[in-house]
């Protein structure tokens, strides 16, 4: 299961770049980056063809080998966040892949 995931994120994940908080060097993994889907109307919101999405929180899903922390920042597709908390999602004893909340960082590109 976890080849299988990693060949998705490959073959379907966009590049993203990970900006350690600390000391550490700057990665280039494949991973899934979205709007969060909102339940309530509070702005800023957007509406597309998923329904109304925040424009403040993101998910990533990404490789389970790729660490990733809060207050990590995360660049892809001229898109600047940063990490609020991570997990690992795993199947049994296996990490499939690491899922985590992302905001928009406020100061604007790094």
């Amino acid at each position: 299961m976890t080849g299988r995931m990693v060949e998705i994120l490959r073959r379907y994940g966009q590049k993203a770049m990970i900006i350690p908080k600390g000391p550490g060097e700057v990665r280039v993994v494949n991973a899934f980056l979205q709007p969060v889907l909102k339940i309530r109307e509070d702005p800023p919101a957007a509406v597309t063809p998923l329904g109304t999405v925040s424009e403040r929180r993101w998910l990533y899903i990404g490789p389970a080998g790729a660490a990733l922390s809060p207050g990590d920042r995360v660049r892809s597709e001229g898109v600047y966040l940063v990490v609020q908390e991570a997990v690992d999602v795993k199947l049994g004893q296996d990490k499939l892949y690491r899922r985590a909340i992302l905001r928009r960082e406020k100061e604007g590109p790094l």
